[in-house]
C-alpha cells in the first residue's frame, strides 16, 4: 500500500450499523489514515468487524510506532499530537481522533485504544445495535 509497503488485511462480515453514513465514514477514514501515517515501513493493518449481543465492534490494528501511557491518556484531546520527535514527518492538526471520539459518542458508542510503544496500536469502536 503506497511507499511504505504496508499490508492491509480485513475481516468484514455483512453487519448492519445504524447511524449517519457520512459521519461514520469520517470515523473509518480517520482511523485508517492514522494507521497508515503512524505505521512502520513494511508494517501491517488489520481491520475487523465483530457483532456482539448488543453491539458491533470495529477494530483497526496496526504495527506502527505505538503510544506510551501518557499519550494514550490524551490521544482524544483536541489539538493533541503525539511526541513530535517520533512523528515529525507526519502532518496533521491533532483534531482527527477528537472528531472520531465525538462522532462515536454521538452514535451512543465508545472508542477504546490499546497500544504499546514501538509495537503498534489497536482502536476499537463499539457501537450499539438497534
Amino acid at each position: 500500500m503506497g511507499e511504505k509497503g504496508i499490508m492491509l488485511g480485513y475481516s468484514l462480515p455483512d453487519v448492519e450499523i445504524t447511524g449517519d453514513p457520512s459521519l461514520l465514514n469520517t470515523v473509518w477514514y480517520n482511523l485508517l489514515s492514522n494507521a497508515i501515517k503512524y505505521n512502520k515501513s513494511n508494517g501491517s493493518i488489520e481491520i475487523s468487524i465483530e457483532e456482539k449481543e448488543k453491539s458491533v465492534l470495529v477494530t483497526f490494528e496496526d504495527t506502527g510506532i505505538g503510544l506510551n501511557h501518557k499519550e494514550k491518556e490524551r490521544i482524544f484531546d483536541r489539538f493533541y499530537r503525539v511526541d513530535t520527535a517520533r512523528s515529525r514527518t507526519v502532518e496533521g492538526t491533532g483534531l482527527g481522533l477528537s472528531i472520531v471520539a465525538a462522532i462515536v459518542k454521538l452514535h451512543g458508542g465508545q472508542i477504546h485504544v490499546y497500544s504499546t510503544e514501538e509495537e503498534g496500536t489497536i482502536f476499537v469502536v463499539e457501537l450499539p445495535v438497534s
